[in-house]
């Protein structure tokens, strides 16, 4: 497993070394900068990796381990990437030129500590409490082990084991029979009767060679065989489509013929290797022709005999793979290809040819559950995957192709309905005196009520069918969960798609909106999810493909609602009523199912859901937002908002469960309601009243001492990713940044601006016990600390001196640029003071990240883009705050981390 990782990890270096460059040269640099990026936080994820063991083994064996910051490496690569994005070159070279030294005196310490542990463990005696065991021996090779393996276990050894040259020599020379036939229809100047008499002379001549090896190498043998008959097939076909042999009754008998060895040779030396061989040729042969394609009705024809003969093979021989192969290509390849090129008037043949298929497939499957029986009868057991679907596929996508190709005659899918139904009743008493097959008796049973079941809703017209659909979908799922039956359950979920995909049908079709159907679809997709999740029992039955059905049903049924409400409700409120409707019934449904004691089966879906009830309030906000401001146009529509808002947040939040299972969806929605309510609260101020209540969250969670629950829910992600998003795009984009304002700080916006930064940085803090990197947190910091504090100073400045704001033109300020040198060059001052006074390493690295920021501001913009007496005062204003610094904050002293504690690398 290290070893793939490791191939994979070189690889995905290999890819974005290649791709940046190509970039590079493409001149689109772009995509180099973010390819470097990638590289850059790839190779010390990589080392990373490679530390954290060596960490954990230091600590086992008492050894100190010297903590390194990655703090460097993160600025480094900024500087790098903010140079690249400004064509800085100079700041590029000097950012990659840091990044590399740093990352070198990484690697070095690093080495140290992998020297230390080899050297501890070369001088520590080895414990051996177990003594070696011989290895068991190996189980001896079945005989029938081609008979019993799974189709993609089959493949596998036949792909993969034997002789590997000799099988790619059979492949090519495949291809090599194709093109020697194009090319000789196309260009030998011979006759074509004569070019294909000798093609298929040779052939025959190399099954017979292949015949006559058998007895000294048999997989050679088999190999030239298949060689011979599938090129006697290829030209056949050429034959036949080149008007060679004029009649089609001709080359059938021809093809019987070869197809009759094939069987014979098949059967004699008992190789299944040979028939797959053989019939994976015939299958694909219809499309190596160079001068015309096969219609429907002869392709879709040419597939009967073709299964015919390996329903021979399978009644003789119990051969599943060459029943899933057969069945595989004829509803992939066949079905494909007759949907595709099928006409009109060619659909009662093809209707008969759909049906002589699915004849062929049910005797295979009822035909290979005798011979299995017979051959083991302690032993059989219906494998999962491909044995069900020969069982329950072949009749289910038989009818399926009936139904779509007589779609709008009810009495040709009724009668298709009964006839499957009565074919598989008799099936069911044939087998059902068998023992051994049960399992496939009951699976005969299931099929003939999933026939007798589907007969009603062909019976109501247009959109009634679909609410047809729908009601017999959820009483037979409620059933199911009654008398705990799987087969029945998926029965039900096929109603429900198929009610689901024939409702898109209609609403196209029909002239007015069909608000019945979707009122009966709607209501049923609810109630099965609120009938699955009422009992325990229940729940217990529930797969994880039956809980994501779910999900999709609540992500449709809510789709729904709202346009239905939408669709039933007018006036001037009806954007407010909806909402408030749909949040009022999700709050009903997950009270009555917490009773019911619901958990994680009903939490998904319900996640899931409210998904377009939150895309419908942002719209809302959206149509309602002004120039910056919202503007509701009544009370009514602004307090129904907002107690939608609280009627979302109580369904995050019950149960807390969901905080524990999933806190990322959780607090993204939480959050996401909690500013929904909030945004009612000061709508003249829309940045402000967005965060008031996710803010007053905050802090009585930061208060909850005795339940961890909700500091956990703000070690989210998502909670981190909304708060740096507010951080960042309130600043860019207000509108109402100096309305209220008094003071700096004294004034809403930079109150709330602290505020956000506070909480900012104990989410920080949380997310160091989910083991985020602690140099990403103090990058993070120090970047969310300089952006808020210098817009505090911008808006300041602007508002008593007139200086640009959110322009180009503060970089050419030189005002400006004195007050944010002086602002960083502070707020170094005092982190580094305290580090030092606490004797807090990282703290005071961070600082000093800060004077590094400050350092290249010095060389970058004052000291060619602003004035001279600025320019004075901005680097003698510098360079004493650092003389100061220097003084009284020297850097704490590198302790040596506890053995027991994993340090940041």
């Amino acid at each position: 497993m290290r070893k793939g990782q490791s191939e994979i990890r070189m690889i995905w270096l290999m890819v974005l070394i290649i791709v940046g460059v190509g970039s590079w040269f493409l001149d689109v640099r772009v995509f180099t900068y973010l390819c470097g990026l990638a590289f850059v936080m790839s190779v010390m994820q990589y080392v990373d990796a490679i530390q954290t063991p060596a960490v954990k083994i230091a600590a086992e064996t008492n050894l100190s381990v010297q903590e390194t910051s990655k703090v460097p490496l993160y600025l480094s690569s900024i500087v790098a990437l903010v140079g690249g994005a400004m064509e800085w070159g100079f700041v590029v070279g000097l950012g990659i030129t840091a990044w590399i030294f740093f990352f070198l005196r990484w690697l070095r310490r690093l080495e140290g500590l992998l020297t230390q542990i080899q050297t501890r463990l070369q001088h520590t005696p080895m414990n051996l409490s177990s003594t070696v065991e011989n290895p068991p021996p190996q189980p001896a090779e079945s005989q029938t082990a081609s008979a019993s393996l799974e189709l993609i276990d089959q493949l596998k050894q036949w792909i993969f084991q034997g002789n590997p040259v000799l099988k790619a020599a059979i492949l090519v020379l495949v291809m090599g029979i194709v093109l020697l036939l194009r090319f000789a229809t196309e260009h030998w100047q011979l006759s074509l009767a004569l070019k294909l008499a000798i093609v298929a002379s040779v052939s025959a001549a190399v099954t017979a060679l292949g015949y006559w090896f058998q007895t000294k190498n048999r997989s050679f043998a088999l190999a030239l065989e298949g060689l011979g008959l599938a090129a006697l097939f290829l030209t056949l076909f050429f034959a036949y489509y080149n008007a060679v042999i004029p009649t089609l009754a001709m080359a059938a008998l021809c093809f019987a013929v070869i197809m009759g060895v094939t069987l014979a040779l098949s059967l004699k030396q008992q190789s299944i290797e040979l028939a797959l061989m053989a019939m994976i040729i015939a299958y694909i042969a219809p499309f190596t022709l160079p001068v015309r394609n096969a219609t429907a009705i002869e392709l879709t024809a040419y597939y009967v005999v073709i299964n015919l003969a390996v329903a021979v093979l399978s009644t003789l021989r119990p051969w599943k793979i060459l029943n899933q192969i057969a069945f595989l290509m004829t509803v992939i390849v066949g079905g494909g290809y007759a949907f595709y090129q099928g006409e009109e008037q060619q659909r009662n043949t093809l209707t008969f040819l759909v049906i002589v298929h699915t004849a062929i497939f049910v005797w295979l499957s009822f035909r290979f559950s005798q011979l299995i029986a017979k051959e083991d009868l302690t032993q059989f057991k219906l494998k999962p995957a491909l044995d069900i679907a020969l069982i329950f596929g072949a009749p289910i996508i038989g009818y399926i192709f009936i139904y779509l190709m007589h779609f709008e005659e009810m009495l040709w899918q009724a009668g298709a309905s009964l006839a499957f139904a009565v074919v598989y009743a008799g099936l069911y008493q044939l087998s059902k005196r068998n023992q051994a097959v049960q399992l496939i008796s009951q699976s005969y049973f299931s099929l003939m009520l999933i026939f007798l079941a589907v007969i009603p809703p062909i019976l109501l017209s247009e959109q009634w069918s679909v609410i047809g659909w729908a009601v017999e979908g959820l009483v037979i799922f409620t059933y199911a969960l009654y008398r705990r039956s799987e087969i029945s359950r998926y029965l039900a979920m096929g109603l429900l798609i198929v009610a689901g995909l024939s409702s898109l049908y209609y609403l196209v079709e029909l002239n007015e909106f069909p608000r019945e159907m979707y009122w009966g679809l709607c209501l049923s997709y609810f109630a099965v999810v609120l009938v699955a999740n009422s009992q325990a029992s229940f729940r217990s039955q529930l797969s994880n493909s039956t809980i994501a059905f779910h999900c999709l049903q609540m992500l449709s049924a809510t789709t729904m609602l709202i346009v239905l409400l939408l669709d039933e409700i007018d006036g001037s409120h009806q954007l407010v009523m909806s909402l408030l409707m749909v949040s009022g019934l999700y709050l009903l449904m997950n009270e009555v199912l917490l009773r019911c004691k619901a958990t994680w089966t009903w939490l998904f879906p319900k996640w899931l859901g409210l998904i377009p009830v939150f895309v419908f309030a942002f719209i809302m906000v959206i149509d309602q937002s002004k120039q910056g401001i919202i503007v509701w146009e009544s009370t009514f529509d602004r307090v129904g908002f907002a107690f939608s808002g609280l009627m979302l947040t109580a369904l995050w939040l019950r149960p807390m469960l969901g905080v524990r299972m999933e806190k990322e969806w959780v607090s993204f929605g939480t959050l996401t309601s909690l500013a929904m309510t909030s945004l009612t609260l000061v709508p003249s101020m829309p940045y402000i009243s967005v965060v008031i209540l996710p803010l007053l969250f905050c802090a009585w969670c930061y208060w909850q001492v005795d339940n961890p629950d909700w500091k956990m829910f703000w070690q989210a992600r998502t909670s981190l990713v909304l708060m740096a998003t507010w951080i960042i795009c309130s600043q860019l984009f207000t509108q109402q940044a100096f309305q209220g304002y008094i003071l700096p700080i004294i004034n809403p916006f930079d109150l709330v601006s602290i505020a956000m930064l506070a909480g900012f940085i104990w989410m920080l803090s949380l997310q160091l016990k989910t083991g985020l990197d602690k140099g990403i947190v103090a990058v993070l910091i120090v970047l969310s600390l300089l952006w808020l504090s210098s817009y505090i100073v911008l808006r300041a400045l602007h508002m008593y001196l007139g200086t640009p704001f959110n322009q180009l033109a503060l970089w050419e300020d030189g005002t400006v640029q004195l007050s944010l040198t002086l602002l960083w060059v502070g707020l170094a001052f005092m982190t580094m003071s305290i580090a030092s006074r606490k004797q807090l390493r990282s703290v005071w690295i961070l600082g000093g990240s800060i004077l590094v920021i400050v350092t290249l501001k010095l060389v970058l913009f004052d000291l060619s883009h602003i004035g001279t007496l600025t320019r004075v005062i901005s680097f003698l204003g510098a360079g004493f705050v650092m003389l100061v610094i220097a003084y009284i904050a020297p850097i704490p002293e590198g302790g040596k981390t506890n053995p027991s504690s994993r340090p940041s690398p």
